[in-house]
């Protein structure tokens, strides 16, 4: 079991803003993700091979929308307990993304409708939002099934989905979500980054240039809640 700092001594309610997962029911009230851009992330650009290593985290992500969402973050990672029938996604990790392997730990628990826990990030050119989903409640469907990859332990399988005029990074857009989903659901452990990429490139299913990456909470039509710990040591 992999050994994390303790990290929380309080919550903080923050209002704010999501990205949709496969087949959500959009919401016309929902900003284009967008408007969170990278406004709240910060790269030490004298630093970038400690970057590469994953030597900090980096990049905190708060897009919520209607409902109740508590959320606080700190250097190593984040808490938020929600209830909300509105999409919202929190996490704690790196802009850019890397290769390197993720190490996460804590609690997730969801008490009604949908909740995700992943891995979660963007890249560009090709514009591409992708997950690799280690535990959930209720998922959605997750468009078409393209394969499966043994790591870390477990099994995933590979879905690939189009999104048509959603919301993303670089406003309304056309764009892939490449998404694995772990069989064995778990709270912690290590994602060997890596591996999800090789295989979704085996697929024809390539990457652009890597945008932010975190380790995400996502939830909608219901509540729950989640602390975790994030980092690669």
């Amino acid at each position: 079991m992999v050994a994390f700092s303790s990290l929380f001594t309080a919550f903080t309610a923050i209002a704010g803003s999501l990205a949709a997962p496969a087949d959500l029911v959009k919401n016309d009230n929902v900003p284009d993700l967008v408007s969170r851009g990278p406004s709240n992330f910060v790269i030490d650009s004298t630093n970038n091979t400690s970057l590469a290593r994953r030597s900090a985290i980096n990049y905190d992500q708060d897009y919520t929308t209607g409902g109740t969402v508590n959320y606080y973050s700190s250097s190593t990672g984040f808490e938020v307990t929600w209830n909300t029938q509105d999409d919202f996604v929190v996490g704690v990790g790196w802009n850019p993304g890397s290769t390197t392997p993720i190490n996460f730990g804590g609690q997730f628990s969801v008490s009604s409708g949908t909740g995700l826990l992943s891995v979660y990030g963007w890249s560009t050119s090709p514009l591409v939002e992708y997950y690799i989903i280690e535990d959930y409640a209720n998922p959605p469907s997750f468009g078409t099934q393209k394969g499966s990859l043994t790591s870390d332990g477990g099994t995933y399988i590979i879905w690939e989905n189009t999104r048509y005029n959603e919301p993303s990074i670089q406003g309304t857009s056309t764009f892939n979500q490449y998404i694995s989903v772990r069989q064995s659901p778990r709270t912690e452990g290590t994602v060997t980054v890596q591996n999800h990429f090789n295989a979704w490139k085996n697929l024809g299913m390539n990457l652009g240039t890597l945008n932010f990456q975190v380790i995400a909470a996502e939830g909608w039509g219901g509540s729950g809640s989640a602390s975790y710990a994030v980092n690669n040591n």
